[in-house]
């Protein structure tokens, strides 16, 4: 049987880590904060002489004191010759300092890479993915963010595999 102070602990534990409330983000990474969207413009370079991959990323977070819960979807269509696709959740950090906020997200999930093979047949296949991403973002509104520049790496274990480095700008919007 468990002892009054370990439930207590757990409560505590809950209560700092997964309780978002009703406001925007401010102060030192210890104020309120609330959930928000976000969409953004994506280049990346994948290697494998396939040059780069033009698309996007969206997807929404909620926000507790310091940590949170995203998901997000990454779309690189553009390029002739590889493209990549995921849906990844996980945990983000995320500290607000006097002038950026500064955050970074780690995610798991599934992700599709289409290729020609070596004989010059396109083909799909999906697979697990994973992708750490690190930014900084700037209020440029009362609910609205700037995500200044947002870098992510990740890797997905689809046919020969692919690992895009990606930079990302776009916008956040807070919604309560």
């Amino acid at each position: 049987m468990k002892t009054p102070s370990v439930w207590l602990a757990l409560g505590l534990l809950s209560a700092f880590t997964s309780a978002p409330t009703l406001a925007q983000d401010d102060g030192l990474g210890l104020g309120p904060k609330g959930t928000s969207v976000f969409a953004e413009f994506s280049a990346a370079r994948a290697g494998q002489g396939a040059g780069v991959l033009w698309g996007g990323s969206g997807g929404g977070y909620i926000q507790g004191h310091i940590l949170g819960f995203v998901a997000r979807a990454t779309a690189l269509p553009g390029n002739a010759n590889l493209r990549a696709y995921d849906a990844l959740i996980g945990p983000r950090l995320a500290v607000s300092l006097p002038i950026v906020r500064v955050f970074v997200e780690a995610g798991g999930g599934l992700g599709r890479s289409d290729a020609y093979n070596s004989v010059g047949v396109f083909g799909s296949s999906w697979g697990a993915a994973w992708q750490v991403d690190a930014g900084v973002s700037h209020g440029i509104a009362p609910r609205l963010d700037w995500r200044i520049l947002e870098l992510g790496y990740g890797h997905i274990y689809a046919g020969q595999g692919l690992s895009p480095v990606i930079a990302s700008t776009g916008l956040t919007l807070h919604l309560w």
